[in-house]
């Protein structure tokens, strides 16, 4: 009787030739072209703002995500965020979030120096369209008489020496704008706008997303009979903020907060935040 190999003894499969499993020669990866206008750092920048906003629940979260990453990566401080159906729209009228404005220096532009912000006239709209993002001596060439005042009457006493504005191009959905304020150096920075023209490319299409939401929100709420704006509060104060957190995220007043709220409770007939947070959940899921 023959007896069964060991294991010791039993045949040992033959290793398969590694060429067989990998059939192609690993290549060195691609080298950073000379002259490469980002360093590492300012990759980091630019992804460190895109993390901060690719999750967002909503557009006001988008926004609100968006402003703040832009003060904590790139340390601007005053900044709006809006957005509308077009440059024109959404810097005239358009919704949106600010941060480091007082509510003196809103009050005197909305009065007197509107007509003549330099990003106001048909010349800085063709310049964002073919650019992206524009600073006020991009500007420069096409300012009058009034844009001039503007600029040494109303922005420099604040302190204001030069300002970005960018377009992020959402297609048909929209615009959204970024306008950043340069207090204590002499312009915006050539990286900065390296980075800013790269970042909106990435951020269009999840504008573009959100805007959508948005707009397909708004029309499962209308037969709430809310306001665009009660529309926002309504949308914050479901999502748990608190009044102040929801004026601060809208860059309001605490007594317009209030005023929104109870102007939602009352249309959408709820008598708490609890219940107009279910209301609001029921008529936009």
């Amino acid at each position: 009787m023959t007896e069964a190999p060991t294991p010791a003894q039993a045949p040992r499969a033959r290793p398969v030739a590694a060429a067989h499993a990998l059939v192609s020669a690993p290549a060195p990866p691609r080298r950073l072209p000379a002259g490469e206008p980002l360093p590492p750092e300012d990759y980091r920048r630019l992804f460190g703002v895109l993390e901060a906003v690719d999750r967002a629940p909503d557009l006001p979260a988008f926004r609100a995500g968006l402003l703040d990453a832009l003060v904590e990566w790139f340390g601007y401080s005053t900044l709006a965020v809006l957005h509308g159906p077009g440059t024109e729209e959404a810097l005239l009228e358009g919704r949106g979030v600010k941060s480091g404005y007082s509510r003196g220096f809103l009050a005197e532009y909305a009065t007197r120096w509107i007509d003549s912000d330099p990003y106001m006239t048909p010349y800085a709209h063709r310049l964002l369209a073919e650019r992206g993002v524009v600073t006020l001596r991009d500007l420069e060439p096409g300012y009058g008489p009034a844009q001039r005042a503007y600029v040494e009457n109303f922005l420099r006493p604040h302190g204001i020496a030069d300002k970005a504005g960018m377009i992020v191009d959402a297609g048909a959905e929209g615009v959204v704008y970024v306008g950043a304020v340069v207090r204590g150096a002499p312009r915006v920075g050539a990286r900065d706008l390296a980075v800013l023209r790269a970042l909106r490319r990435h951020l269009a299409p999840l504008a573009a997303h959100f805007l959508a939401r948005d707009r397909e929100a708004e029309a499962a709420a209308g037969g709430l009979g809310l306001t665009a704006r009660e529309r926002e509060v309504a949308s914050l104060a479901a999502q748990g903020l608190t009044n102040q957190q929801i004026a601060q995220r809208l860059f309001v007043g605490v007594a317009t907060v209030k005023k929104h709220l109870t102007r939602a409770l009352a249309k959408t007939g709820t008598t708490s935040r609890t219940h107009l947070a279910a209301r609001w959940r029921e008529a936009t899921d």
